[in-house]
């Protein structure tokens, strides 16, 4: 059966192996809190000192060897700090710590110079109370080699035993005016410096505070830290991701730690697995093209600028290119029966202008794209206050929007659509008779204390409304505000987290939840495959002569043999030949795999990864692929949406998240019946969607009625 991996850890301490080598100790302040910044969580120069935890509040954790070490003279080198005076400590074993500190105490233990791997994969850095990690291929550099800027990896264990992988930007003062510092003042960042010699960050001294090549963790505006999850396309790119990350973390842990404590990650057999070609997802775009080609796009120039109407004039000529025959008009007032775009700015501008919600727009007349003609020019407003019931309308901003994307010129149809549907209260991106439901379906959500509900009739027509609290709906009114956790005074359940509500006509009701889970492929399988093809082992001809004989006895395959026997005679008994020389010898996918094949199991050294077929993608990405879904206990479910295996590229930018289903009041499960809903592409563009997608008409309405 296959199984789905996630970031939940098994921990298995030997304490009494712990409490011989290390003492811990739990630093309080007396004041309000301990600032995030405070000098005293980088304490490099105490040589007994391994670790710090720091997460927030009045407390930190430090984990030291207990050689050399005694309360009086830690608590004497704290104080000597800045805030130091206020600190008092308590000694505590192992077993006193909560689990997810103790284990974040031992990778923190990580960033100890002993434990560096070679320069050229990461370097380890217990910077401020976290775990900090990077690469050499992450740092930014200039022209000169001056470093600007670098990406990092936050390492962090939370409560419930979840590992996460946070990406950072860390920048250099020189970019400082590109930063804004409205939550935090730029006095409350530590301050770091970074040593070439040996790639690793230490806080810089009071007496070089401020030096612009200095480096705080804060990107600038508009940017953020980025790092991609999972690369499998070779050990050179599964190392720059978040997945080889941890990959190295483990094999490093296990290795300095394995006498102390052993690392699992939880792991569930999939109940259900519903996998979708790529060409049955993209049916719905035959669907927009229809629609559009009958409704008509119709484009508001709202900016006004001396190029807004041939910028528009452009985007309309894009569509029609993309769908032949579709009719595109130019105007200043709203559509009912076609489907608007408007060209606007972002909110900010608005804003900044000081526009109001009550301005109204001047009307115009409409015209076809190709004769345009000058129109009086709309007296300035901010359409994000304007209301437009009972219309089809899409924004697009001057600010975001590219005309290049063909990607994004098709999303703003497909949205419209969308809008569309909800306008006429019928399904058409889906035949929802193909599900054959036989009775209603009924889907909620909350938007700032208001709820919204939709009907799914078996015909597709639907009804959405919002609940209003009144005599007569009092009681079902308050058991959603009680399941949404909306109102935290009132509410009595234990419903945090919650995305939505589905109901079926019998009235039994299930609610889809967060969680801090996320699904991972078989990354040390993975990575020990990627490492071993990666490696520079050679054959000499007369290696693969016999090898390649034995294929011969071995196999009754005919074009494996054919292209062996043709192959032999020109071999060079003394020559070297690469793994990628050996590939490139056979012509045929499935010859190529045989050799592979019996190379590794006869040698033990991998040619090369076929990682993307079904039967790879079954062995290593289990979970990560796919809609995936089990049972925890009778009221209890998960599920998980990931990358559309069939096709698959060699990348996934960002971890699936694994969701809960909860059934509640004595209802059964019944969400594994609405899996199919999230087996479709037009939520999100090229992807399947992560919960049932009239959970997407849903939120559009709601922000129409916002």
């Amino acid at each position: 059966m296959d199984r789905l991996n996630t970031n939940e850890l098994n921990a298995e301490f030997q304490f009494s192996a712990i409490n011989k080598d290390y003492s811990f100790f739990r630093i309080e302040t007396s004041e309000k809190y301990i600032s995030g910044g405070a000098a005293f969580l980088d304490l490099e120069e105490l040589p007994y000192l391994r670790s710090i935890v720091f997460e927030q509040g009045k407390s930190f954790y430090m984990m030291c060897s207990s050689k050399g070490i005694t309360q009086t003279t830690l608590i004497g080198a704290l104080r000597v700090y800045e805030g130091g005076e206020s600190l008092s400590l308590v000694q505590l074993f192992a077993e006193d710590l909560k689990p997810y500190l103790l284990v974040q105490l031992f990778f923190n233990a990580l960033s100890n110079p002993v434990f560096h791997l070679k320069e050229e994969l990461y370097a380890y850095n217990n910077l401020s109370g976290k775990l900090l990690c990077y690469k050499p291929a992450w740092l930014k550099k200039d022209a000169e080699g001056m470093l600007w800027g670098l990406d990092c990896m936050e390492v962090r264990i939370d409560r419930d035993l979840c590992l996460h992988l946070f990406a950072h930007r860390m920048n250099s003062l020189k970019l400082k005016g590109k930063m804004k510092f409205e939550k935090r003042k730029f006095s409350a960042y530590p301050q770091y410096e970074f040593s070439y010699h040996n790639h690793t960050l230490r806080r810089v001294p009071k007496d070089r505070l401020n030096n612009s090549c200095n480096l705080i963790q804060k990107p600038v505006e508009g940017e953020r830290g980025s790092i991609s999850f999972f690369d499998f396309s070779n050990y050179e790119a599964f190392s720059c991701t978040k997945i080889g990350l941890l990959y190295e973390l483990f094999r490093l842990l296990k290795a300095e730690f394995s006498k102390y404590l052993q690392l699992s990650f939880q792991t569930y057999p999939i109940e259900e697995n519903i996998a979708y070609k790529r060409k049955e997802l993209e049916a719905y775009k035959g669907i927009v093209s229809e629609k559009v080609r009958l409704s008509g796009i119709h484009l508001l120039d709202e900016v006004q600028s001396s190029t807004s109407a041939s910028y528009l004039e452009d985007l309309g000529k894009e569509i029609q290119q993309f769908i032949p025959g579709a009719r595109c008009t130019l105007g200043k007032r709203l559509s009912k029966e076609k489907l608007n775009i408007r060209y606007i700015h972002e909110k900010n501008f608005y804003r900044e202008k000081d526009f109001y919600e009550e301005k109204e727009c001047l009307c115009g007349l409409s015209k076809e794209i190709g004769s345009w003609g000058k129109e009086d020019s709309c007296k300035e407003l901010d359409p994000y206050g304007m209301k437009a019931k009972g219309y089809a309308v899409q924004h697009i901003t001057v600010e975001n929007f590219s005309l290049k994307s063909k990607a994004a010129v098709m999303n703003i149809v497909k949205e419209l659509c969308i809008k569309q549907d909800i306008q006429k209260g019928k399904l058409s991106m889906i035949n929802w008779a193909d599900f054959a439901f036989t009775a209603d379906w009924i889907f909620g959500i909350v938007l700032e204390k208001r709820y919204f509900f939709m009907t799914i009739h078996p015909d597709g027509s639907f009804d959405i409304q919002e609940m209003q609290r009144d005599l007569f709906s009092m009681n079902e009114y308050d058991a959603y505000m009680d399941y949404f956790s909306a109102d935290e005074e009132y509410a009595s359940g234990n419903y945090s987290g919650v995305l939505g509500l589905i109901k079926d006509a019998k009235g039994n009701i299930n609610l889809i939840k967060d969680t801090s889970v996320f699904s991972l492929p078989d990354f040390m399988s993975l990575g020990e495959l990627l490492e071993n093809v990666s490696d520079s082992t050679r054959f000499t001809g007369a290696e693969l002569m016999d090898l390649f004989q034995d294929i011969l006895q071995s196999t009754e395959e005919k074009k494996v043999r054919e292209e062996v026997e043709q192959i032999l005679p020109g071999l060079q008994g003394d020559r070297e030949y690469s793994k990628t020389e050996i590939i490139e010898m056979f012509r045929g996918l499935n010859t190529k795999k045989a050799i592979v094949k019996y190379i590794f199991e006869n040698t033990g050294i991998l040619l090369y990864a076929y990682l993307r077929g079904e039967e790879a993608r079954k062995e290593y990405l289990s979970g990560t692929l796919d809609i995936n879904y089990f049972t925890l206990s009778p009221s209890l479910a998960r599920f998980c949406v990931g990358e559309i295996g069939s096709g698959m590229k060699y990348s996934i930018e960002r971890a699936s998240l694994v969701r809960e289903i909860e059934a509640v009041e004595g209802s059964p499960l019944i969400f594994k019946e609405l899996l199919p809903l999230m087996g479709v592409e037009f939520v999100r563009y090229g992807m399947l969607t992560v919960i049932p997608f009239p959970f997407k008409y849903l939120r559009e309405y709601a922000m129409m009625e916002k």
